[in-house]
């Protein structure tokens, strides 16, 4: 893989924090359509996160899983998803995570 960060964000870390809303989301009894809109992503989408045919390269520390919980949660409360997005990969930076995804990612 091209070893740009925001290559990296784009293709491994979004579909993972997504896959981790959708589990969340999914949790409430939310039907796919549903998740689709608070996502702004297709219903083909959500479907292929729930069969794990995306956002499945990577696996979050317990810190960034509890974080897109919470995130799900403020969408599901009506807070934007590319927001909460957004301000889960700022927490990647800011604890330097992001850089072990990139290493692993970039190894390959």
């Amino acid at each position: 893989m091209d070893c740009l960060t925001q290559k990296i964000e784009l293709n491994v870390i979004i579909p993972a924090i997504r896959k981790g809303f959708i589990e969340t989301l999914e949790k409430k009894d939310l039907s796919d359509a549903d998740i689709s809109r608070r996502l702004d992503i297709t219903k083909a989408a959500v479907s292929q996160y729930k069969h794990r045919k995306r956002g499945k390269k990577i696996k979050f520390n317990a810190k960034v899983k509890k974080e897109i919980e919470k995130s799900a949660n403020e969408i599901l409360n009506g807070k934007n998803a590319d927001f909460e997005i957004s301000r889960i990969i700022g927490i990647l930076k800011k604890s330097r995570e992001i850089c072990i995804i990139c290493k692993k990612e970039c190894s390959k």
